[in-house]
C-alpha cells in the first residue's frame, strides 16, 4: 500500500507542479570569527508585515522578530515578561501592566502607554484580529509607564492572548500620520529592523542597535522566499543558505548523514485539515463530511509524507495542547460506512468537487492521495494549487463558496481559544477565520463559557465537549499534526526554535 501511495504522489503531483527540541549552543573566543549575516530559506512568501492585520503563521515568525508584545513566552510556551515588567490581577475584571522603561522604537521613539493602548484597541477593531481581544472592554492609560485591561467577564486567556503577534506594540505617532507608510516601512520595538522586502524573493532585516534586549551579534537577517523543499535542501547543503525551514522527511533523513548539517524538530500545537464549507451545496450535509472523513486513511497519509515526523490526527486540537481531549468520536477507515452515508444524504454515486490546496509540495502530496482515495466512494476531485497569499485570500473570502480545501492552523500561544473560537464560533464567520461558515448554538454557547471560566479543570471539560462537538459535526477534519522543523548548518549557535514553530535569534551567531 505505502509502495502504491508513494507511485501515486509521484505520478500526479509531477504533473501538478508543471501545471525534539534542542538549542545549538557554543561559546565565542577573541579569535573566532563571526559571520555577519543569517540567511533562513522558508517555504512561502509573508503576506503582509502588519502585527494586527496578520492571519497566517508564515507572516508571523516574521513580524515576531521585530514586534514585541507585553508578554513573551519561552520555548515551551510558558508566559513570561516582555514589554510589560510585571502585572498584577486587581480583580477578576482589571489587570494592571507595567512597561519597561526607555523601550525605543527602531525610528528612535520612547515606546509610552498610549502606544500601548493604540495598539491593543487597533487589535481589537481590526476584523483580522478582534476575536482574540471581544472580552476586552477597555484600555486605560494610568500614566506614561502603566496600562489597565478591563474585560467585560472574566477572560481566562487574556494572558496568552497578549502574547500573540496580534498584540504586538506599534508607534501610535507614526501609524495615525501615515498607515501606509507603516504597511511599506514597518516600525516596531523588536531585535531586528525591516530593511527592505524585495517582493518574490526576500525580506531584509537589521540590528537595532538601541534595543532594551540582548543586541544581536548578527547585522543581518535575510529570509528568501523558496517554495521547493528540494531547492531549499540544496541551498542548505552549499552553504546558501544557513537555515532552512519546515524541511520534508527525505531531506532530514539527509541531514542526519550530513556532518556539516543540524535539525530542530517540536511536537507543536499545529494541525493540517480539510476544510468543507457549509454554504456549499455538496458539502453542507453533516453525512457527506462523514462519509469523506471514513474515506480518507489519514494513517497511511501521515506516513507516506511525513514518516515519524507527524501523527495522524483525531482531533481539532492537537495533543500537544493542554485541552487535547483524546476521547472525542473517531474516523478510522471505513469504506462500507463511508458509502452508506453518501447514499443516506442523497448522493449513492458520489459527486464531482474541486480540492484547493497552496503550493507546499507536502499539502500537495497529501491531496494526492486524499484524491485517490475519494475516488473509491464516487467523490471524484479536481486539484488545484495556488500561491500561497493568494491562496489565504481566498479562503478568507466568506463570500466565496469553496470546494473541499487543504489548510492548517498553529496555535501560536498554545490555548484552546485561539482554537476553537476563531475557526468555529458562529460570530467569526464575516470578517475573520471561520471559513467553513460553521453555526452550531451549544458549540457557540460552550466556547462562551469557557472564555469566562478561569478554573483551569472546567475550562478543559468545556473544550472537551467543544471537540466531541467538533467530531461529529465535522466543519473539518484533522489529517496529521506535522511536527514542527528546521535544517541548519553546524556553524550557526545558540538557535532556538519554539514549540510554535518561531524562532529565537536572541543569542545566535554564526561562525565562519
Amino acid at each position: 500500500m505505502k509502495k502504491k501511495l508513494l507511485a501515486v504522489i509521484f505520478l500526479l503531483t509531477f504533473a501538478l507542479l508543471l501545471g525534539g527540541t534542542k538549542a545549538i549552543k557554543s561559546e565565542t573566543s577573541s579569535e573566532t570569527k563571526l559571520k555577519d549575516t543569517l540567511v533562513i530559506a522558508q517555504k512561502a512568501e509573508i503576506k503582509t508585515l502588519d502585527p494586527q492585520k496578520s492571519t497566517d503563521s508564515v507572516s508571523n515568525k516574521i513580524i515576531q522578530l521585530m514586534f514585541d508584545t507585553l508578554i513573551t513566552m519561552d520555548k515551551d510556551l510558558n508566559l513570561l515578561p516582555g514589554l510589560a515588567e510585571s502585572w498584577e490581577s486587581v480583580d477578576p475584571l482589571n489587570t494592571v501592566f507595567h512597561l519597561k522603561k526607555n523601550v525605543k522604537f527602531h525610528n528612535g521613539d520612547i515606546m509610552t502607554a498610549e502606544d500601548v493602548k493604540f495598539s491593543l484597541d487597533r487589535a481589537r477593531s481590526l476584523p483580522q484580529c478582534a476575536y482574540n481581544f471581544t472580552p476586552i472592554k477597555e484600555v486605560t492609560v494610568i500614566d506614561e509607564n502603566t496600562i489597565k485591561i478591563t474585560t467585560d467577564t472574566p477572560f481566562g486567556s487574556l494572558l496568552n492572548q497578549l502574547s500573540i503577534t496580534n498584540s504586538s506594540i506599534i508607534n501610535k505617532k507614526l501609524v495615525e500620520a501615515s498607515e501606509d507608510v507603516f504597511l511599506t516601512n514597518p516600525v516596531g520595538t523588536g531585535q531586528f529592523k525591516f530593511k527592505s522586502w524585495d517582493i518574490g524573493n526576500r525580506l531584509t532585516m537589521e540590528r537595532f542597535d538601541d534595543y532594551y534586549g540582548t543586541i544581536s551579534k548578527l547585522k543581518e537577517v535575510v529570509i528568501k522566499f523558496i517554495t521547493e523543499n528540494n531547492s531549499r535542501m540544496i541551498m542548505l547543503e552549499t552553504g546558501e543558505a544557513d537555515i532552512s525551514l519546515d524541511m520534508g522527511v527525505m531531506d532530514l533523513k539527509s541531514i542526519k548523514d550530513n556532518n556539516s548539517l543540524d535539525y530542530i524538530e517540536v511536537e507543536a500545537p499545529t494541525s493540517q485539515f480539510v476544510g468543507f464549507d457549509t454554504k456549499n451545496e455538496l458539502l453542507k450535509d453533516k453525512r457527506v463530511r462523514q462519509a469523506i472523513a471514513y474515506a480518507i486513511d489519514n494513517k497511511a497519509i501521515t506516513q507516506a509524507i511525513y514518516g515519524d515526523s507527524a501523527t495522524p490526527g483525531t482531533s481539532v486540537v492537537p495533543p500537544a495542547m493542554t485541552d487535547f481531549n483524546p476521547d472525542a468520536k473517531k474516523y478510522d477507515l471505513n469504506i462500507a460506512k463511508a458509502k452508506e452515508l453518501l447514499t443516506e444524504a442523497g448522493y449513492p454515486n458520489g459527486f464531482n468537487i474541486d480540492l484547493w490546496v497552496s503550493d507546499d509540495s507536502a499539502r500537495i502530496d497529501a491531496c494526492v492521495i486524499i484524491q485517490e482515495q475519494l475516488r473509491e466512494i464516487g467523490i471524484n476531485t479536481e486539484i488545484k494549487v495556488f500561491q500561497w497569499a493568494t491562496y489565504i485570500k481566498m479562503i478568507e473570502n466568506e463570500n466565496e463558496v469553496k470546494p473541499i480545501f487543504y489548510m492548517s492552523w498553529n496555535t501560536a500561544n498554545g490555548d484552546c481559544d485561539k482554537t476553537m473560537y476563531p475557526l468555529f464560533h458562529s460570530s467569526q464567520i464575516k470578517g475573520s477565520m471561520n471559513v467553513t461558515a460553521f453555526v452550531n448554538k451549544d458549540l457557540d454557547d460552550t466556547l462562551d463559557k469557557a472564555r469566562i471560566t478561569m478554573d483551569p479543570k472546567v475550562r478543559k471539560e468545556l473544550y472537551g465537549k467543544a471537540q466531541e462537538i467538533l467530531q461529529e459535526e465535522l466543519p473539518h477534519y484533522t489529517i496529521l499534526y506535522p511536527k514542527l522543523n528546521l535544517g541548519m548548518r553546524k556553524n550557526i549557535h545558540n538557535l532556538i526554535m519554539k514549540n510554535n514553530g518561531y524562532l529565537d535569534l536572541t543569542n545566535v551567531y554564526v561562525t565562519e
